[in-house]
């Protein structure tokens, strides 16, 4: 997988991970954390972006490319409040205020900020 960033959301216990690419890396990076990737490839092509997400595991915004435009920033904020969603349901937050907001923003910011790019390779 040539871009995903991992970003820590209160602590780095959780953590929204965010890739972009075709639906074979898409599917690569959701086998890596985990998930089952059998629709990726129709969730993908129906979609501008998606979250998956499970109760046991990170959720994971998947793009078919680096948000660039204002339409894909939307997405991407879009798909950061499912994230996010997910993740104050496990720990049993309020869904909505500061906290759940600057959450969105840090997935946001992070994905936008060329500085914290990991571009490992995933197998």
């Amino acid at each position: 997988m040539k871009n995903i960033i991992k970003v820590p959301i209160l602590n780095d216990e959780y953590k929204v991970i965010v890739c972009w690419g075709d639906s074979e890396q898409i599917e690569k990076v959701l086998k890596f954390y985990g998930h089952k990737p059998e629709q990726t490839k129709s969730s993908l092509l129906n979609n501008r972006g998606v979250c998956f997400y499970h109760d046991s595991f990170h959720p994971i915004i998947a793009l078919p490319e680096k948000p660039k435009t204002a339409e894909q920033i939307g997405t991407l904020a879009h798909e950061s409040v499912h994230a996010i969603e997910d993740i104050f349901l496990k720990i049993s937050q309020p869904i909505g205020g500061e906290l759940f907001a600057h959450s969105v923003g840090a997935v946001v910011r992070k994905v936008l900020s060329n500085s914290h790019q990991d571009t490992r390779k995933i197998k």
